[in-house]
């Protein structure tokens, strides 16, 4: 196990390189408003994060683009940031979307970020209310 907690023993390092992008993209989702459970749709959407970093422990990245359709409403990304861990399977970030709202996002590769496929969630909020969004799609 390395220094930090990450552990890399059965999985190996991915090269990325500063300025790479990784965009994951889908039209299979779905989301349920927070304290409603009843209140549910489908969701699509995109995110690209591009490598602002590479450390010893992982990579830091920002989020250049992307957008959230939910309940008829499209969010584009405003800004965000996110850092993913040394074997490039999980991504972690927060941001803002515009006309407004927040998010907090978690991602998580089958097989790693630099091409396969990717499960996507989001803790957003537009301000009056909260959304618990989960993308399915491609990287």
């Amino acid at each position: 196990m390395q220094q930090g907690g990450w552990s890399s023993e059965y999985q190996s390092q991915v090269s990325l390189s500063v300025g790479q992008t990784i965009t994951v993209t889908s039209t299979a989702g779905e989301y349920f408003v927070v304290g409603s459970p009843g209140t549910n749709g489908t969701a699509s959407g995109f995110l690209t994060f591009t490598v602002t970093g590479k450390l010893s422990q992982g990579y830091t990245l920002s989020l250049t683009s992307g957008s959230l359709t939910i309940a008829g409403t499209t969010y584009n990304i405003a800004s965000g940031s996110a850092q993913m861990d040394p074997t490039s399977t999980t991504i972690s970030g927060q941001g803002t979307m515009n006309p407004t709202g927040q998010f907090i996002v978690h991602a998580m590769a089958h097989g790693t970020f630099v091409g396969s496929s990717a499960s996507v969630s989001l803790d957003f909020t537009n301000g009056t209310a909260e959304y618990q969004v989960a993308l399915n799609g491609s990287v």
